[in-house]
């Protein structure tokens, strides 16, 4: 078992439980800080929907940084049970919900509920190349707070997005690992 360190924030440095073998691949230290850096203070208060929260770190990185709540959707039991441990190391446990089922069902169930969210961090697995189908559900969903952003992480051979809806305001590449920003256009 790995393990993973918080990179900056309250908790910065403490160390959290990483993936057992190699099913998942948490979001790297080099990932998170340039979100964050992209983020600057807006993440303080912010209420957060992490989708294939896997370890958590994502979501848990937004609460050591001043994010008011997190909601984790997975539906892994591996990732479920690392995720509840790392709550519990990071004392984050009440500002957190989790949300144990599929993510495409999770969105809708939201959306219906009308919830809203400051930002929304999507690191699906790569091989399934779920980014169309994440980025064209939050937009139908809208659980997307206006000025929101959604962040998604992809594999660099997931298929263009030209035809989203969504204004691409930023994209960068990490290796195989390709960070894309989308937001609202003035159209909403």
């Amino acid at each position: 078992m790995s393990v993973l360190r918080v990179s900056g924030g309250c908790i910065r440095g403490r160390l959290l439980i990483g993936p057992k073998g190699l099913t998942f691949r948490p979001t790297t230290a080099r990932v998170r800080e340039f979100i964050f850096y992209q983020l600057g203070l807006r993440i303080v208060n912010a209420k957060i929907l992490d989708l294939f929260a896997g370890t958590g770190i994502l979501g848990i990185e937004a609460l050591s940084r001043g994010a008011s709540t997190v909601t984790f959707v997975d539906r892994s039991r591996n990732s479920l049970e690392i995720l509840r441990k790392n709550l519990i190391r990071s004392t984050f446990s009440l500002k957190a919900t989790i949300l144990p089922e599929d993510v495409f069902s999770a969105l809708q169930r939201l959306g219906a509920q009308d919830k809203k969210f400051d930002f929304i961090f999507a690191d699906p697995p790569f091989a399934e190349k779920y980014r169309t189908a994440i980025v064209q559900t939050v937009w139908d969903t809208h659980v997307l707070h206006p000025q929101g952003i959604l962040i998604v992480e992809h594999d660099i051979r997931d298929p263009d997005l030209s035809q989203t809806k969504f204004n691409l305001t930023k994209e960068k590449r990490f290796g195989d690992c390709v960070v894309s920003f989308y937001e609202y256009g003035s159209d909403i």
